[in-house]
Formats: C-alpha cells, structure tokens, sequence
C-alpha cells in the first residue's frame, strides 16, 4: 500500500496537484526525497508547484529523540574517548540527531565536540522502500510503456537512491568538507575567503554512522532568521563565498540552506554537512557566469545569447530570434524590482522552462544552481524584502570578473 502512495505521489506531483507537505513527510524519506527531486525540475511541472514542494528543503519535522546509547550501537568506541556526553540530543531530524560531547584529551582538560548519529535500521529501511517502490513502477511501466515518454519514474527513484546513499554514509560529510577546505586553501590569494570555514573533524573517531567534528560556537542562519537577526551584510557574505565556488571552480556546496551556514560568536561563516557537492562543466559554469553578468546589467539580449550557448543543443536563426524575444517578454517587469516584487527563483524557473520549451538542453549541474538559487533567494526574502539583489549580484560579477574565467 505504501508504495502505491509513493507512485500515486509522484502522478499528483506532475499533474501539478501535490499533496499538504505534511503527509508527503508522513510517508517516510523516500517521498521526501521524491518530493524534493522534483521541486527543481520546472522544466516538465508548473513553477507554483516547485516552489511549494521547495518548502521541503529547509523544514522537516524533527524526530522522536534517543538516548544517545540506545542509537550508538557498534561505534560504543566513540563514546569511550569522551570524558562525558549528553544521552539526549541538542537537535533531531528524521535521519538522524546530534549530541553534545566532551572529547578526553592529555591531562585533565576536554574538548567540546558535536557528535552526529544516523539512526539504526535507517538506511536499511530507506533500501527496501526503494527496492519495494521500483518493483511497483516497473509493474506500472509494463501495462503503460508509453509512460516512459512522459516521464520515467525509475529512473527518478534510480537518481534519488544515488544521491541519498551518499548523503547516509556520512564519510562523505568529512571528504566533501576536506575538499572544500582544500579548494579554499588553493584560491584564498585569489579571493577574500579568510573567514569561511568548514566542520573540523575528529577523523578517528569518524565511521559511515557517526562523526565527531570541534562544537562551532554560534548560530545558525535558521535560528537568525526565526529572530530576525540575520544581517543583510552576513548573507552577502555566503552569498560572495558560493557565487566564487560555483563560478570559479564549478565545485560548491550543494545543500546550501539557512540550517548548514553556522555564523561564529567572532563572525566567522562556517558551512556544515557537506555530503552533497554540486558540480558543473566549464561550458555551464562560465555560460552561467555571464549570463548573471549581463542579467544583472539588464542586457537581455547578452543574456539570452549566454543561456544559448550553455545549452548542449544550441538553437539557431529563427528559433534563436524566437527565443529572444519571449525572454525579453519574460523579464520586462525585471528592471530595478525587489526581491518581493520579483522572485528570482521562480523567474530562472520560468527562463529554464522557457529555454527547454523552445529547444536548448542542459546538463544535470543547471539543476545544482537552481536549487541553490532557492536557499539563497529564499533567505534574502525573509532577511531584507526590499532589496534589489541585482545590484549586489552585479557588484560580485564585477569583482569574479576581475580575475578571467
């Protein structure tokens, strides 16, 4: 039965008709990872129904919380190197939930640690929905081959059960923040990256389970925005630190919500779980830079010429001329407006979808940048309604630009 409610979620999500957020997480984490797959593709639902199923990335309901040794289990070892811990967690989700730690060090002192802790049974049960879900669809796709060519299901589930094995073994926590860090090291000459930082694990005490990383002093933009003390000039700074990655490098982070940047007592932007890491080619990366760049200028017909040459399946004379002009039309309420007045989430929703329609391809990194496009966007919105981001993304382009793509 269960399983029949994931492949009827996914049929009410593309006639654009999803149902209340709430029963999507009642029905365990594989519809909210199907949920969620679809809130960035607006190139085949309706953008409305996007951005309401986008509202699952920076909310879900936290989980009942245990005591920290009912749901250790065969990493006991862990807890032997502290000099004590908190049984009950300081925060639960549904995969898992982390615990205050003193970590034993030379002498009598302790080092305060955060110690995260994937559920039991979690990623077996998360196996065996797929397994079961995939069993269902191919029954549906043999009476109806002709789904396929409105949409494929498994190869949906197929893509959801990659990226969420990843982000359930947590040693790609630990390697995506190592990279990070590494990337960071390499270019800091190049770019003002000083006070961003990364989580500092403790790596022996680190498995597929459980990671111990240094306790971060501060808060999370979640918790700021909740009590509206978020500064403008603080999100600008995340906001400079991941358009640098993602146009520079082609490497950022790919989870990017208010609930992963820690601002530190001293300033500081840490950036934590940093399983997912979003990647770009170089064709989609430098397209993508000019295209803000001229965006944010306001020459829509530079603009429009950059998307086209992103695209794996460039459009020519009259469909290009077409195009053109249905992007001027698509922006002409885009000069000099506020994040409230215009979002730029959905308008880059709107552009890929028009983009799509009109014959262009891109390749699956586009949908990286939208979803980070959602979190940064999103928080502007809540932090300062009134401002025209444009200008803040021109300055930035500005100064990327100053150090050739």
């Amino acid at each position: 039965m269960k399983n029949f409610k994931l492949v009827k979620l996914i049929y009410k999500i593309h006639t654009n008709s999803p149902p209340p957020l709430e029963e999507i997480e009642k029905m365990g984490l594989l519809a909210v990872k199907i949920a969620q797959y679809y809130a960035l593709r607006a190139d085949f639902i309706d953008e409305s129904t996007c951005v309401y199923l986008a509202k699952l990335y920076e909310y879900s309901y936290e989980a009942q919380k245990q005591d920290i040794d009912e749901i250790i289990g065969d990493d006991m070892r862990i807890l032997t190197a502290m000099k004590s811990y908190e049984k009950l967690p300081f925060a639960s989700a549904s995969i898992g939930q982390v615990h205050l730690g003193f970590l034993r060090n030379s002498g009598n002192k302790s080092e305060k640690v955060a110690i995260k802790i994937r559920r039991e049974n979690f990623k077996k049960d998360f196996l065996e929905d797929v397994e079961s879900a995939k069993k269902i669809v191919n029954l549906v796709l043999f009476f109806y081959p002709k789904l396929k060519k409105i949409f494929n299901p498994l190869e949906v589930l197929n893509n959801i059960e990659e990226s969420t094995l990843r982000e359930l073994d947590f040693k790609n926590e630990v390697e995506g923040a190592e990279y990070l860090k590494k990337l960071k090291d390499e270019n800091i000459g190049k770019f003002p990256l000083e006070n961003l930082y990364f989580s500092n694990f403790i790596d022996n005490l680190c498995t597929d389970k459980v990671v111990v990383s240094k306790f971060i002093e501060g808060k999370s933009f979640n918790s700021l925005l909740k009590e509206k003390e978020l500064k403008y000039s603080d999100l600008l700074r995340v906001f400079k630190y991941h358009t640098f990655y993602m146009f520079k490098l082609g490497i950022f982070h790919g989870d990017l919500h208010p609930g992963n940047i820690i601002l530190e007592e001293n300033g500081d932007i840490n950036l934590i779980d940093c399983s997912t890491i979003g990647r770009v080619k170089t064709k989609l990366r430098v397209g993508l830079f000019w295209f803000f760049y001229y965006l944010s200028r306001y020459d829509y017909d530079k603009s429009a010429f950059y998307l086209n040459e992103m695209s794996e399946k460039k459009l020519k004379e009259e469909n290009y001329l077409k195009f053109t002009r249905k992007f001027k039309v698509l922006y002409r309420d885009f000069k000099n407006s506020t994040v409230s007045q215009v979002s730029l989430t959905k308008r880059m929703m709107e552009t890929i979808k028009l983009a799509i329609n009109s014959g262009m391809e891109f390749e699956e990194g586009m949908f990286h940048i939208i979803k980070s496009l959602m979190y940064l966007d999103g928080m502007v919105l809540k932090c300062n309604p009134d401002i025209n981001l444009m200008d803040d993304i021109r300055e930035f382009t500005a100064l990327l630009e100053s150090d050739k793509l």
